[in-house]
């Protein structure tokens, strides 16, 4: 018969005790009795107390742009296509929910449409009504300017659309707190070498047309300041492109997407606002800007940038605006509200085989159109 105290080995002897761990004693035993140490120097066996390493605290992903640290950017998020880049919770607006964000940024981008365009346009106007020592009144000016009478009011009109990309960069940082190179492509950045491929393409579709139209079309009887106007066509053209591409198929396009969360939506609704504010138009020439807006969007969208657009709006703008010029035409091409229902038809049809092409060249260039997933060191400013 086992005395007490024999039948099981202390802790002393190294044994396996039953008693629960010096971590759960009372306070009053300091921990093993006989040990001489307390819980915090050695385990109840005597050995090294074993460390017990605590996972620190889980950094949650932020809920809006305010959590991102001092100096950050925010990015799209890891797979989202270009329509949705300001989806989730980086390029949101605090405080707001998606669709009502989104319909609140809608109504700011055409407000800053309006004050940009008007003040940039109008202050151009007054520096020429001001050089021509005010003759004509104002308000007969800026009615010739805005018809392109003169140089100066082309360059007026193409300067004020061209301003729209201050205030599309001024939500980017401040709102989105996003760099500007994420509105480019969803890369990021400009892709220079798509780019270039994709103005030649437009050079040579467009063009095509632009010959027949030469040919078949009035005879040339260009006004006598006609370089003037020429080279207010070829450099301020591809600056009003470039504004409007940037507003509606850029910012408007991913603002619309915050509302409907489906590519086909920001293509659909701003190609129909691009055709609506071009102004008073039949439904031909509607069809016509509805139809590049659509193209111009699904490029966006399948390309994963704004190349392709920019380069079919500039190559289509140099190209009409010179036509007209060239058979003295210029203000009834600015003061076209009606098409025929075949010259309607022929630009959808010329716009949607640039699409095709320009798709094409961007498929053989395996061009990405998805965000990709960047190291969180790419966020520092």
């Amino acid at each position: 018969m086992a005395r007490p105290g024999r039948g099981r080995p202390t802790p002393a002897s190294g044994g396996h005790s039953s008693q629960p761990s010096a971590w759960a004693g009372s306070a009053g035993s300091g921990g093993q009795a006989g040990s001489g140490r307390g819980p915090r120097g050695r385990s109840e066996t005597g050995g090294p107390k074993p460390v017990v390493r605590r996972p620190g605290p889980v950094k949650p992903a932020p809920s809006n742009r305010s959590n991102l640290a001092a100096g950050d950017w925010s990015e799209p998020l890891p797979g989202a296509s270009y329509p949705l880049a300001l989806s989730g919770p980086a390029g949101e607006l605090d405080g707001l929910t998606p669709r009502f964000r989104g319909l609140f940024l809608v109504i700011a981008v055409f407000l800053a449409y309006l004050v940009v365009y008007l003040t940039v346009s109008n202050g151009v106007n007054a520096i020429g009504w001001l050089a021509a020592g005010r003759t004509p009144p104002w308000a007969d000016y800026v009615a010739r300017a805005g018809a392109y009478a003169n140089p100066l009011g082309l360059w007026a009109g193409h300067l004020g659309l061209f301003a729209l990309v201050l205030p599309v960069w001024a939500a980017y940082r401040f709102l989105h707190r996003r760099k500007l190179t994420w509105l480019w492509s969803i890369s990021p950045g400009v892709r220079w070498r798509y780019g270039l491929t994709g103005l030649l393409a437009a050079v040579a579709v467009l063009g095509a047309v632009a010959c027949f139209l030469a040919v078949s079309g009035p005879a040339w009887d260009p006004p006598a300041n006609w370089p003037v106007f020429a080279i207010a066509i070829v450099l301020s053209s591809p600056l009003q492109a470039l504004g409007e591409e940037v507003l509606f198929r850029g910012y408007l396009l991913q603002v619309l997407g915050l509302i409907v969360r489906r590519p086909w939506f920001p293509i659909v609704v701003s190609a129909a606002l691009f055709g609506y504010f071009h102004g008073s138009q039949n439904l031909w020439l509607f069809l016509s800007r509805f139809a590049f807006g659509l193209v111009a969007g699904a490029l966006v969208w399948r390309t994963g940038g704004l190349e392709a657009g920019i380069a079919a709006h500039a190559v289509n703008n140099v190209l009409a605006f010179g036509l007209a010029l060239a058979t003295g035409s210029l203000a009834e091409t600015r003061a076209t509200t009606e098409v025929a229902w075949s010259a309607g038809l022929r630009d959808v049809v010329v716009f949607a085989v640039f699409g095709a092409l320009a798709w094409l060249l961007a498929w053989a260039m395996r061009l990405p159109n998805r965000a990709p997933a960047l190291p969180s060191a790419n966020r520092r400013g």
